[in-house]
């Protein structure tokens, strides 16, 4: 089974410049910390005091454009702006950020940036997400499969086994990669 990455705005009310993010307020939510437990357990990281929220609108670009250029790239792309962004606190809103991070990955920066800077994919990542919002996601992340199910948020990984037997395909053991 292939994985796709599909468009999504978190929030779509963060203009293209972004905007200042308050620090959080009072005690932390037992979902964020059981989140953030689980995000550690895979190995990435959030960390706290981010100051500016990004529109991701062109990050989403930059990812089209890594997956129409180079597959292999898109998949270590997407590690790389979530890294930037959720660990590092850079701002994918800007440009110059998304274009070092695709060099990063063996993108070709200078095409990058024109793709960018002329808008070339806004239009397929605006469809994708109407798309997705038609299709009833309202969370990341949602994983659908054969277009008939979906999986809602972070889950153990026996609900995909449990997809998988649903769908009549065999399931890979935890540690199997391909």
């Amino acid at each position: 089974m292939e994985v796709q990455f599909a468009p999504y705005l978190l929030d779509a009310s963060v203009p293209p410049e972004g905007r200042p993010q308050p620090p959080p307020s009072g005690k932390r939510s037992d979902a964020r910390n059981y989140m953030e437990q689980r995000a550690k357990e895979a190995g990435v990281r959030f960390t706290p005091g981010r100051t500016h929220r990004s529109s991701s609108m062109l990050a989403l670009q930059a990812a089209e454009f890594a997956a129409d250029h180079h597959e292999e790239c898109a998949q270590v792309f997407h590690r790389h702006v979530f890294e930037a962004y959720f660990e590092n606190l850079e701002d994918i809103g800007q440009v110059d950020t998304l274009v070092r991070l695709g060099e990063e990955t063996g993108l070709p920066g200078d095409k990058l940036r024109q793709a960018l800077e002329g808008e070339v994919y806004r239009e397929q990542v605006e469809e994708a997400v109407e798309g997705a919002r038609l299709a009833g996601v309202r969370s990341v992340p949602t994983f659908i499969f054969d277009e008939q199910y979906a999986v809602v948020g972070a889950q153990e990984y026996e609900t995909f086994q449990a997809v998988m037997k649903e769908l009549g395909r065999e399931a890979r053991t935890e540690g199997e990669q391909g």
